[in-house]
């Protein structure tokens, strides 16, 4: 699907017809985590979410399509009752350490026992809650840093690699760049300018559920934010329209 075929008005099939998404979302306070809840909120294609993490997202709280589930320590999320995720069909995990804490050599344990540990947790846990769509945020480079040196890149293809064993029907790897955090970002993000000129969280969000909505291939990486700012767009102008087909994403590339 291109945006020439959306703005031409050559897409037809309304996706209202359709299944639509019942979110499972972790990591859901964070500052990606936080505008995908919005995007799922507002979204005429989304009909619940599900939460879980250690927190609650307080701007959603009294919202009839949200769901929270408080866990203390989310390092045994894989062990939590699948049951409060009955009927999710759609995963997303955004749990990731800030940027801060990733460069620095003290946090190398803490940052891959959330990043790997939890991020693969969750994927167990939306496996047994029988979920069939699977989405989380890697980075740009996880694809090309094959037993990567660096503990960021190495962190994430472990992950990646791990996921794809469990036998989702979907995956999608978001492979973003730098990200514009907004109020949430660090003293050290907004001191680069590459914190400050990133890929918008928002746009993040957009992106996961574009994907969730059209990939129809087993495991795509969705990478950099070139082609996010691409899924972003078309995802906005299907909310617009209220109208999506699925075709194979011509913005992502297969692994």
């Amino acid at each position: 699907m291109s945006l020439n075929e959306i703005e031409n008005g050559t897409i037809k099939s309304e996706k209202t017809e359709g299944e639509k998404i019942r979110a499972l979302v972790c990591g859901h306070t964070g500052a990606t985590g936080k505008a995908l809840v919005n995007a799922l909120i507002a979204s005429p294609f989304v009909e619940s979410v599900v939460a879980v993490g250690r927190r609650e997202n307080m701007e959603h709280r009294n919202s009839s399509k949200l769901t929270q589930h408080i866990i203390t320590d989310m390092m045994k999320i894989s062990s939590a009752d699948p049951k409060i995720a009955a009927g999710c069909n759609a995963a997303f995990c955004c749990i990731g350490t800030p940027f801060n804490d990733v460069i620095k050599k003290d946090k190398q344990d803490a940052y891959r026992a959330v990043d790997f540990g939890i991020a693969t947790g969750f994927a167990e846990f939306a496996w047994q809650a029988g979920v069939d769509f699977y989405s989380t945020i890697t980075g740009e480079g996880t694809e090309k840093e094959s037993n990567s040196q660096v503990n960021m890149y190495r962190v994430k293809q472990e992950v990646e690699k791990y996921v794809q064993t469990l036998g989702f029907e979907r995956i999608a790897f978001i492979r973003p760049g730098f990200l514009n955090r907004g109020a949430d970002a660090g003293w050290t993000e907004r001191l680069m300018l590459p914190g400050l000129f990133g890929i918008p969280v928002a746009k993040v969000a957009e992106s996961m559920i574009w994907a969730a909505l059209t990939q129809t291939e087993a495991v795509v990486g969705y990478n950099g934010n070139k082609k996010l700012k691409q899924s972003a767009v078309l995802f906005e102008k299907i909310t617009e329209n209220k109208t999506i087909n699925q075709p194979p994403n011509v913005f992502s590339y297969c692994i």
